[in-house]
């Protein structure tokens, strides 16, 4: 049970360190990066309202507001979980202790920590810092000495591989993957374990990922249709590759997709996880952890027993740009049964209402990939992105990425 006394929530580690704020038996503490949070931490990787930490029945609970990329707890991604002295949260790139109370307490032994990785070799990679967060891992950067370049290594958590059967079949599965190579693909390096903990070591790209530019635009923030065209086109290749190898990537998303800062050219990354992850590795996108930012991105069929196929990845596609060119998702509510229930029945506006220069043609391409039946979207990505150069020659804009994005 939580005694009265206050209790010191302390930044260990990201990029605003050393703060220490205090949680009482009366209050609730917003954690974020915004002027309305009680912490205003300055760490990009934060959403504005991150998540709560609130007494409930007498016990500590950290609580997702409905944050981008979720939280963490002593390495588990939880929706809402009670946390204990010695506890460490994960939000963004900053980590919170729970601890530091008026009496002497002694913390509890926490479990293994991917956080605790940092520093360590992982497969001839040393991680360096984590660079993001998502439902089935934590992303680090890290250095290959002896190649000499840098590599993004993403570490899944332990419930994405539950046991050694599983481990096995993921590094076999990804190492199926090794040749799947295209510009608008982010490259997978190697792929192994350590420990508990199985890894993949992929292209570093220098950038954003446009879940990141939606919430820097932030709401009413919209991108030139023009660009969200030419993120489509890229996004669109990468989907061709998928469809020959038989790939569907199954979450499609903002967060999945980087935008490369020199060229501001899109890669779609997770792609080559799709594979690895498919039966009883693949993570429940339905599950009360859900996050509600990846919710809202969520193809109807997804919803029931319904086959998935490349159709429902161009349905992600079609939300990400709607909420690219509108500065909002094309659903709507505050939960996950409201979400749900929008995706199923509610009828997104026209994104002209929004950008009313953006031609006809590309308004109906977007409303296509988010019809609710995958009947009536486009059948294939070269179906697409036939439709999608049609709008570029007519627009008079290049097709190809090489030196055209003056964005």
């Amino acid at each position: 049970m939580r005694m009265n006394e206050p209790i010191r929530i302390t930044i260990v580690e990201g990029p605003d360190p050393k703060h220490v704020f205090e949680l009482t038996s009366k209050q609730s503490l917003l954690v974020g990066r915004g002027d309305a949070s009680d912490t205003k931490i300055d760490d990009a990787a934060l959403s504005r309202a991150h998540f709560r930490l609130s007494v409930v029945d007498g016990e500590d609970w950290a609580i997702d507001a409905g944050s981008r990329s979720g939280i963490f707890v002593n390495g588990d991604q939880k929706s809402a979980s009670v946390v204990k002295l010695g506890d460490r949260i994960r939000a963004g790139n900053t980590v919170l202790q729970i601890g530091g109370s008026t009496t002497n307490r002694q913390p509890v032994e926490r479990p293994v920590n991917i956080g605790d990785l940092i520093g360590q070799n992982v497969g001839g990679y040393l991680l360096e810092k984590v660079i993001a967060t998502g439902r089935n891992g934590i992303v680090f950067k890290a250095k290959n000495q002896e190649k000499d370049r840098f590599a993004a290594v993403k570490v899944l958590l332990p419930r994405v591989a539950k046991d050694e059967e599983q481990r096995e079949r993921f590094v076999r599965a990804m190492k199926t993957m090794l040749n799947i190579k295209d510009t608008h693909i982010v490259e997978l390096y190697s792929a192994g374990r350590k420990g508990p903990f199985c890894w993949a070591a992929m292209e570093y790209v220098e950038g954003e990922s446009l879940a990141s530019l939606i919430d820097r635009l932030g709401m009413d923030g919209m991108l030139p249709w023009e660009e969200v065209w030419r993120a489509a086109v890229h996004v669109t290749r990468a989907l061709q590759v998928g469809y020959r190898h038989h790939i569907i990537h199954r979450n499609l998303t903002p967060t999945n997709i980087i935008r490369r800062q020199q060229d501001k050219v899109c890669k779609l990354g997770d792609f080559t996880f799709a594979k690895a992850l498919e039966g009883t590795l693949a993570f429940d996108v339905t599950s009360p952890g859900q996050i509600i930012g990846d919710l809202q991105y969520l193809p109807p069929e997804r919803l029931t027993d319904a086959e998935v196929d490349t159709r429902s990845d161009m349905y992600g596609l079609g939300a990400t740009c709607y909420a690219l060119l509108t500065g909002r998702p094309q659903v709507s509510g505050k939960s996950v049964i409201d979400i749900t229930t929008s995706i199923r029945s509610e009828v997104p506006k026209p994104p002209k209402e929004y950008q009313l220069y953006m031609p006809d043609l590309f308004q109906d391409i977007v409303l296509k990939l988010l019809k609710k039946d995958p009947n009536r979207r486009y059948n294939t990505p070269d179906e697409l992105l036939r439709e999608l150069e049609v709008v570029g020659q007519a627009s008079k804009l290049e097709t190809d990425f090489s030196g055209w994005w003056q964005g």
